[in-house]
């Protein structure tokens, strides 16, 4: 079941029309038209948005006299199982956000009951959604992205402090203040850090394209997968189109789970940023801190985003957090309890002896151990589940899985062939260079600066009369290549590529990887100038 489509954004948007949320749910409450008063306070206007958790409306707050967001939630306050697991979710949806005040996160003033349904009044936004705001004016240049990125990863630290996970981190999520500013909503899915398994059997709530590994495949979640969540927007915002999305769901599937994204050159320097925000496993992604040290070097208009951690270097996770306990069916709160954030809560093997707890600490209710009993059920069904959706697709997907390793190099124009340390080339690996920024000449006093693509036409034809300092002669004067060192089977050397702006290859041989300018021969380089930085990506096939 896919469900959490913007309510926030539809809901808060008070200029832009109703927004694109599923229309899901009874919708029982938004029939009875606008100027009712709710919990004799707040009078609804008109309606916003609708989607899969409730229909947002524009209020008027009569008591502070300010216009307010009312989400009318499409849950009964009475009901069955189904119906007390949606309100007690709605619940921690209001808290979720009412604890983490940020100037980035959607404001919470209230939560109600009326009518028989529960209400979240929130601040009014008067934006759009990032959503609409890129369906409208196009993709984002990468500088204006990172700048929402910082705005989007300071909301979500503090999502993460408070013991909160956001889980539907995307474009439509994401309102537009009138200043430009960013602002996270619809906390619709959200889920404590209690140990407590809020979905039902089987379903898979959030929205799929946006989704980490890690939920698809029913493993641990923590602050990683909304960083994964927070690079595909910004491959999306800034490049135009979603990574990750495919014609149908178990396509879809697969390629979160498998497949290396589909990311546009509009990207540029955000680029690597976002290849490792994407990293398959979340111990390989950046930080936090990390993440937010890149975005402020191209939201300041740098051609490079910096170091990152290699694919293979593991972060640290969190350290322990407090979190809230509290249950709504009993209306009473177990104690609060330390518990170690982000990984799952220590089970007692069988036929091992009782233990009295420290003192000061409060036995775990045995009430939780059902819960986890109940959880660890439900992500069976749902790994079960997307396998089979997977085995759709005609692949199948428990395999071993290809792994990446990803450095920056800077080419000089003055010297000859130049190692790229840091990845080694083996026969068979998919081998990608592409270019991310600078110029260079072969000749200073003379000729204009160039790209990886060398001169035009004209001007490398003016350079006839030292072409035999070229290494490739098909190739224009300036262009960037690259080759494998040594020789092939047959003591054939290894064929020299012309890189342009970007170059994939599969390796013939194994052997390290060299850049050079075309202009290398060393009686040549004497009047070059200029570098360029690249990125280059190994792809090792199990």
């Amino acid at each position: 079941m896919i469900s959490g489509d913007g309510d926030h954004q539809a809901a808060t948007r008070s200029e832009h029309g109703s927004g694109h949320g599923s229309g899901q749910g009874s919708g029982h409450g938004s029939g009875r038209g606008p100027e009712r008063l709710i919990a004799g306070r707040y009078l609804l206007r008109d309606v916003l948005g609708k989607g899969g958790m409730g229909t947002v409306w524009r209020a008027h707050d009569q008591l502070l006299d300010r216009p307010v967001a009312a989400k009318e939630l499409h849950i009964l306050t009475h009901g069955d199982e189904e119906h007390r697991t949606r309100l007690r979710r709605a619940i921690r949806e209001a808290r979720a956000v009412a604890r983490v005040p940020h100037p980035h996160v959607v404001g919470v003033h209230d939560l109600v009951e009326s009518e028989d349904r529960l209400w979240i009044v929130m601040e009014l936004v008067e934006g759009p959604s990032l959503a609409q705001h890129i369906a409208e004016t196009g993709p984002l240049p990468p500088q204006h992205a990172a700048a929402l990125g910082l705005q989007l990863l300071a909301a979500l630290e503090a999502v993460h402090a408070a013991g909160t996970l956001h889980r539907d981190v995307k474009p439509a999520n994401v309102l537009l203040r009138r200043d430009g500013n960013a602002v996270l909503t619809d906390f619709g899915i959200a889920a404590l850090d209690d140990g407590e398994f809020l979905t039902t059997t089987g379903e898979l709530i959030g929205s799929l394209e946006y989704m980490a590994p890690e939920r698809v495949m029913g493993a641990d979640v923590g602050p990683a997968s909304d960083l994964w969540s927070l690079g595909v927007t910004l491959a999306t915002v800034c490049g135009g189109h979603s990574p990750f999305r495919r014609p149908a769901r178990p396509a879809t599937l697969h390629a979160v789970a498998y497949e290396e994204p589909h990311l546009s050159e509009g990207l540029g320097p955000l680029r690597p940023v976002v290849e490792a925000l994407l990293r398959k496993s979340p111990d390989e992604r950046p930080s936090a801190a990390s993440a937010r040290s890149a975005l402020r070097r191209i939201a300041a208009g740098e051609a490079d985003a910096g170091p990152l951690p290699s694919p293979t270097e593991r972060v640290p996770r969190p350290s322990a957090a407090w979190t809230d306990a509290d249950t709504v069916t009993s209306g009473h709160q177990r104690p609060v309890r330390p518990v170690q954030a982000w990984e799952p809560a220590p089970t007692t093997a069988p036929h091992t002896t009782s233990h009295t707890p420290p003192p000061g600490q409060q036995p775990r209710p045995k009430s939780a151990k059902r819960r986890v009993w109940w959880a660890l059920s439900g992500t069976a069904v749902l790994a079960a589940g997307v396998a089979g959706g997977l085995f759709v697709t005609g692949m199948p997907p428990f395999k071993a899985k290809p792994t990446t390793a990803t450095v920056s190099k800077v080419v000089e124009s003055t010297t000859g062939w130049q190692p790229v340390t840091g990845v080694s080339v083996r026969k068979g690996d998919r081998v990608t260079v592409r270019f991310v920024s600078g110029e260079w000449t072969v000749d200073y006093r003379n000729k204009p600066m160039t790209g990886p693509a060398g001169y035009d036409a004209a001007t490398d034809q003016s350079l006839d009369g030292a072409k035999s300092c070229k290494i490739k002669p098909a190739a224009p004067f300036g262009t960037l290549l690259a080759r494998l060192a040594g020789k092939q089977a047959g003591k054939q050397d290894a064929p020299v590529h012309a890189v342009g702006q970007k170059l994939t290859f599969q390796a013939a041989m194994a052997g390290p990887l060299q850049l050079a300018i075309n202009d290398a021969a060393e009686a040549c380089v004497q009047d070059n100038k200029g570098a360029l930085t690249v990125q280059v990506s190994v792809t090792h096939q199990p």
